[in-house]
């Protein structure tokens, strides 16, 4: 299975037992990446047998490929409305309590499946809605700017505390190259830098899985290294929007996406350099100010991370056990008063909700791990052994300039303090174990 880790073929549509001991399943039944892509749609409709469609897109996705393909599905003789979801006051669309709303009031009795004509906010809104009111979803990428096109969890902004929701994956994805290549060259970017967190976001995977035992599946985490790799050789077509660059972008979106569908969760491509673009998003949110690209974010958030592997990676066994001693010695070590207290300070409003992700409650006294610090001593060569394994974050941030990308916070408006804060607070964003928290203890 190992040797098709690089494909998307072989795993569409199937459920099998993977060496890791778990039975996974890739319930997209169709991918296809191609030049002329939107109008295998109708066709793929006609031979699955479904008559109505609802299209989902915004003002720009309308004029991208809302228009053409409806005139496509029309054609076909298939009953196609569009939703044109609205902005708001700032231009922009989120994947929030309103916008969803929206969605849900175009949902007629008769509509079979909600086609996502759009990037990942619309994909984000539509694989909800379509599983909440058990609708077939199909995917319509207008931009390769994010990974999620192909998972099944939905990142939504609910009381303005950014969430991933159980939701459903796409049935069939239909990425015309020709029109990806058109995409604004900041959303390829974006692209190509939600690919380079998956350095990072794979490391953290495997502290996980060395300091807690947190369930591992090689084959998926090959599947995002596979993508990973797609990218960075091709970070030049990429940069230049090429058909092929583009194209190899998508499939390596994709593989990420597929790799997220068979554990079951965003662990293979998710880490800590994603909860700082999280916590920059909700900081964002609270203070009006207009959102920035999801992929692009992650980009410059993974050479911070890549940075604290860095620095993990130069300590030696003895070294790290000096420094976890000397942090006890003062007591400057995680405590539940003391997560509580970050959280609170972190977060505001929304820290309730942050406090119960990480079970952190009031009535909490489990959250704690006193034997943590001697488990980090113990197995520092496997620690370090990871750490080394990430690219320095020159080298992640050369990478982003060669896709054309930013690679520094001040790029993207991101203050000194928010950084600050980020580094302290982002931790808390998911209960997941990454370098951030590892950080702590060093």
């Amino acid at each position: 299975m190992i040797a098709d880790a690089g494909r998307i073929e072989p795993w569409l549509g199937k459920r099998f037992q993977c060496s890791c001991g778990r039975e996974h399943e890739a319930p997209i039944r169709k991918v296809t990446i191609e030049r002329g892509a939107l109008t295998a749609l109708p066709k793929y409709a006609e031979e699955r047998g479904y008559r109505e469609l609802l299209l989902v897109a915004d003002r720009r996705t309308l004029d991208a490929a809302g228009r053409e393909l409806l005139q496509l599905c029309e054609a076909a003789q298939l009953q196609a409305r569009l939703c044109v979801l609205e902005d708001d006051e700032h231009g922009e669309l989120a994947a929030d309590e309103r916008v969803i709303v929206q969605l849900m009031l175009h949902v007629t009795p008769s509509a079979q499946a909600i086609v996502a004509v759009g990037s990942g906010t619309i994909h984000d809104v539509v694989r909800f809605v379509a599983h909440r009111t058990n609708r077939t979803f199909w995917s319509v990428p207008t931009a390769p700017s994010v990974d999620g096109f192909a998972s099944v969890g939905a990142p939504l902004i609910v009381g303005g505390f950014k969430q991933t929701v159980p939701a459903c994956a796409p049935e069939a994805i239909f990425a015309d190259l020709a029109l990806l290549a058109k995409s604004p060259q900041a959303m390829i970017a974006a692209g190509f830098g939600d690919m380079l967190g998956k350095y990072t976001s794979l490391a953290d995977w495997q502290l996980g899985r060395i300091l807690f035992g947190e369930p591992y599946c090689e084959l998926a985490a090959e599947m995002t290294r596979q993508g990973l790799a797609l990218c960075v050789d091709h970070a030049e077509d990429i940069a230049a929007g090429t058909e092929l660059g583009v194209r190899k972008l998508m499939e390596g979106l994709t593989l990420s996406g597929i790799s997220m569908l068979l554990v079951g969760n965003s662990r293979p491509a998710s880490g800590g350099e994603h909860h700082l673009s999280h916590y920059w998003e909700m900081r964002f949110i609270q203070e009006r100010r207009r959102a920035l690209l999801h992929g692009a974010k992650v980009g410059v958030a993974a050479v911070k991370m890549a940075a604290l592997y860095e620095s993990a990676a130069a300590l030696s066994q003895e070294a790290a056990a000096e420094a976890i001693a000397a942090r006890q010695a003062r007591g400057d070590v995680p405590t539940l008063e003391r997560m509580r207290a970050q959280i609170a300070e972190g977060y505001g409003s929304i820290a309730e909700q942050v406090l119960a992700e990480n079970g952190l409650g009031a009535a909490s006294e489990s959250a704690l791990d006193d034997e943590l610090p001697r488990r980090i001593v113990e197995r520092w060569d496997d620690i370090r052994s990871v750490c080394r394994s990430v690219p320095s974050p020159q080298e992640l941030a050369a990478a982003l300039r060669r896709a054309g990308g930013p690679a520094a916070v001040e790029e993207l408006g991101v203050e000194e303090k928010l950084l600050r804060d980020s580094l302290q607070y982002a931790m808390y964003v998911r209960n997941r174990y990454t370098i951030i928290r590892l950080a702590q203890w060093l």
